[in-house]
């Protein structure tokens, strides 16, 4: 393509050639985008260039341009900081987690392993509450798969809403009731061995959208310790 652009005339009068092809706005806008420098020699037409402005009135080429990247400059800076928050909240997930988990590994009976998880996990911003329910009876089988099915058929991470009856049944010593909960299964093998409660005051904290990779992580740790534990008894 020329460096020059040299639009089509419209067809009119003897001499014109009724062959030229037309021109419309999507040639001319690819035109200047395979020809960036195209303004860069032609100041004057540059300076004489207006567009409407939101407000009505006219800006010139330079002004839009300049709002333009500065308006991306802002939404640049304003990802850029919302990764490096998610890369701070990621790094305190990952120490808690570490932390945690080298904690587990000292302990050798299953009280004291209910013990660390809760007291460690309950002192973190966004836990008002946490309980290590060992599924170990038919009856606590029997009501857990009653009022959770759903968490026996995926063993993955279920977060809802609660109503009284079961933030009761899941945290009995929480008053005022607990609104939602993230329901961790501590799996081994196909058997479901317990169920890590985590709970909040707001009922939409724990919800379909968290992502629940640290907690998954925690649950199949306490699952290979409870299993272990549960032998040595």
């Amino acid at each position: 393509m020329s460096n020059e652009f040299s639009p089509a005339r419209k067809s009119g009068g003897s001499g014109s050639d009724d062959k030229t092809p037309m021109l419309d706005a999507e040639d001319v806008a690819a035109y200047l985008k395979a020809n960036p420098d195209f303004f860069s020699d032609r100041d004057v037409l540059l300076a004489d260039m207006t567009v409407p402005h939101e407000s009505g009135k006219a800006v010139s080429l330079l002004e839009r341009q300049v709002k333009i990247l500065r308006d991306r400059s802002i939404e640049s800076r304003h990802t850029l900081n919302a990764l490096l928050e998610n890369a701070r909240y990621n790094d305190q997930l990952f120490s808690v987690t570490r932390n945690l988990i080298l904690m587990l590994l000292e302990e050798d009976n299953l009280v004291q392993l209910a013990s660390v998880t809760e007291c460690n996990l309950a002192t973190q911003p966004g836990i008002d509450a946490c309980k290590l329910i060992l599924v170990d009876t038919p009856a606590t089988a029997s009501e857990f798969q009653k009022r959770f099915p759903s968490l026996f058929r995926s063993k993955r991470v279920l977060c809802q809403q609660l109503d009284k009856e079961t933030s009761q049944l899941l945290f009995p010593e929480m008053l005022p009731a607990l609104r939602s909960a993230a329901l961790c299964p501590v799996t081994h093998g196909n058997n479901l061995l317990a169920i890590l409660a985590i709970g909040n005051q707001s009922q939409d904290y724990f919800n379909d959208e968290l992502d629940t990779l640290f907690l998954n992580f925690i649950a199949e740790v306490l699952g290979s310790l409870v299993n272990r534990l549960q032998m040595l008894r």
